[in-house]
């Protein structure tokens, strides 16, 4: 005796409960997932081998069993991914360089330097498109010479 998939007893339970009928049968349960009695059979010999044998017991008897049986496979908490940081063209065309950029999110007044400026997700990202397109604009000049 083989266990059933997940996934087969996921449909099953969500089957069971959609449904309104007080007995379901194994011929109604087959009508509502959409396979043969004979293979529901199968899956549902875990949970009780008589099914086999009487196909006219109420599915809703196994329900607690069933639940219990996937639950493990069920994620108890969803990890909320971070939120993903876009930075637009219009965002980055404020900026014409890496050395504008701190000047303008690093210096205070009369142009000192702020050493205790901490950079948001955003300003990270800008900084790093900046430098990007710095290192792409210096490996294009540095082709030209070498192709000279």
């Amino acid at each position: 005796m083989d266990k059933p998939k997940i996934s087969d007893i996921k449909r099953i339970v969500g089957a069971v409960k959609r449904s309104s009928l007080k007995v379901i049968s194994l011929d109604k349960l087959s009508r509502l997932v959409g396979l043969y009695p004979d293979v529901l059979s199968d899956l549902l010999v875990y949970f009780d081998p008589m099914i086999k044998f009487d196909p006219s017991i109420n599915i809703r008897n196994f329900l607690p069993a069933m639940e219990e049986y996937i639950a493990p496979a069920t994620p108890k908490a969803v990890v909320e991914k971070p939120k993903r940081v876009v930075v637009t063209k219009r965002e980055l065309s404020e900026y014409s360089s890496i050395p504008d950029f701190v000047i303008k999110k690093m210096t205070s007044v009369g142009g000192l330097v702020d050493p205790t400026v901490v950079f948001s997700d955003e300003d990270l990202k800008i900084l790093q498109k900046l430098v990007d397109a710095e290192v792409h604009k210096r490996k294009k000049a540095h082709r030209r010479k070498k192709s000279k």
